[in-house]
């Protein structure tokens, strides 16, 4: 019996309770129809029209008992709905002859359908019944219903109708038990989605079709720099920034016709009008028509991931120990470079410098003393430059200068000057005095012709031909006397 009234499992909340309703009036029909069945067979044998009834709701049973197992919760409803108005109102009328139409029967039948079927039939049973009752108030006027068999006013027909009003009444108490297991259901799990959504880390906005904040959690509000208050209303899509506004339209009617949407990195303008890195993402939620409602938004603050990648990719191109640009940045710089304009005829130079025995420095100060002179080193030949040339750190005792946009000779000339003058002042390294010398290799090119003239190498080249000449010096690459 169990297995047979068991109810399908429905993800639906709403369609769960309207299943659980219908099985509970489908257990309270079966009862009637035994019991009174039984009763009139026992008591009444001259009403032997109550059998084939009998058998007639009983089939009506099994196809909404076979409905409901097959997840058709609106037609077992109606099956159910047509049967009882069938018995509260022509069966009582034209066949037991009790008298009259049961009115609360079919108040119930009303209430049953607006639990179960929903929509309109609540208006389409009432509409029926208000007709049925004209009709027969009228053949009751007019005299043709007195040819009728009534049942007796004895006990049989006391408890034909006890059992009417027993089974009313706990069918209502069953339903309002499951009516309010469903709302505390619904509460339940309103609160744990309110949990959800006030405890989380991320922000978490619902905002209407306009882009305007319907609702927030703290910390939508927190991250933008506003009290909740002030949030609700705002337009939400005017707070994109760092030339980073979205079309508003496009990307809503992306939403709405259910596109999946990649996850956005933004800039957000805070209430203070400075800005975030963040991840927004969004979806549209529907009604219960299928209609979008409104767009639930997701918002993480990710200043922190942000700032993990900015040291990875500056760990990845620069030198540890200095902190200048390394041999990869430099190999993307020259890739930049050889990419410009072909009719650029400006100067390109690289400076290709090594300590002059910077052995004997880590042998006599020690290597930690030597890394700081190679730091010191850095910063000099940073400030011997323009801002917008580069200074890099190969490796060892080994660092490259790149001058961009040079328009002679001479200039490059001043600055290699500058620079030995700089590197031939004492460094203060805790408390020694150190001094050290650099030599200097270099070559230049016309950023239009870099791609004939490897830099580096040259001046590489040019660098050991210093080195042999004495060092503490410069010297142009020259391919004649390279040989």
């Amino acid at each position: 019996m169990k297995r047979l009234f068991s109810v399908p499992h429905f993800s639906d909340p709403e369609k769960q309770r309207r299943a659980n309703t219908l099985a509970a009036t489908q257990v309270a029909s079966v009862v009637m129809i035994v019991l009174i069945t039984g009763v009139s067979a026992i008591f009444a044998p001259d009403h032997p029209e109550i059998i084939p009834a009998a058998a007639v709701g009983t089939l009506a049973m099994i196809l909404s008992i076979y409905l409901l197992k097959k997840r058709k919760v609106v037609m077992a409803g109606w099956v159910i709905a047509i049967l009882g108005w069938l018995i509260l109102t022509l069966d009582l009328v034209f066949i037991s002859g009790i008298g009259g139409v049961n009115i609360l029967g079919q108040v119930l039948i009303v209430m049953f359908a607006g639990l179960v079927i929903g929509g309109r039939s609540p208006m389409i049973i009432m509409g029926i019944s208000l007709v049925a009752n004209l009709i027969v108030l009228y053949l009751e006027q007019s005299g043709t219903l007195v040819e009728l068999s009534p049942l007796p006013a004895d006990f049989t027909r006391y408890m034909i109708q006890s059992i009417y009003a027993a089974l009313a009444a706990i069918y209502i108490s069953r339903t309002d038990t499951i009516i309010n297991k469903a709302f505390k259901e619904i509460q339940a799990n309103a609160d744990r989605y309110r949990a959800l959504f006030d405890r989380t880390n991320d922000g978490v906005l619902i905002l209407d079709l306009n882009w305007c904040v319907l609702n927030s959690n703290p910390q939508a509000a927190e991250l933008l720099g506003f009290l909740e208050p002030d949030f609700i209303g705002l337009d939400f899509s005017h707070r994109f920034g760092g030339g980073g506004k979205i079309d508003r339209t496009a990307y809503l009617n992306d939403i709405l016709a259910g596109s999946d949407l990649p996850v956005i990195e933004n800039m957000l303008q805070q209430e203070n009008g400075s800005e975030i890195p963040v991840e927004v993402s969004m979806a549209v939620v529907l009604d219960s028509s299928g209609d979008p409602h409104h767009i639930q938004c997701i918002v993480r603050d990710i200043t922190e991931r942000k700032e993990y990648e900015r040291r990875l990719v500056f760990q990845t191109l620069h030198d540890p120990l200095t902190n200048l640009p390394n041999r990869k940045y430099l190999e993307d710089q020259f890739l930049n470079i050889n990419n410009r304009r072909e009719d650029d005829q400006r100067l390109v130079a690289v400076f290709f410098i090594d300590i002059d025995d910077f052995k004997n420095v880590n042998d006599q100060f020690g290597h930690h003393n030597g890394d700081l002179v190679l730091k010191e080193l850095g910063a000099r030949l940073q400030r011997s430059v323009r801002d917008s040339d580069t200074v890099a750190r190969m490796g060892g005792d080994e660092f490259i200068i790149v001058l961009e946009n040079i328009h002679t000779k001479e200039n490059v000339i001043k600055v290699a000057k500058k620079i030995i003058s700089h590197i031939s002042e004492p460094f203060q390294i805790q408390d020694q005095m150190i001094m050290i010398t650099v030599s200097i290799g270099i070559n230049f090119s016309e950023k239009r012709n870099m791609a004939e003239v490897d830099l580096l190498k040259t001046s590489d080249a040019a660098l050991y031909k210093v080195k042999e000449e004495g060092k503490n010096n410069f010297r142009f690459y020259d391919p004649e006397k390279q040989e």
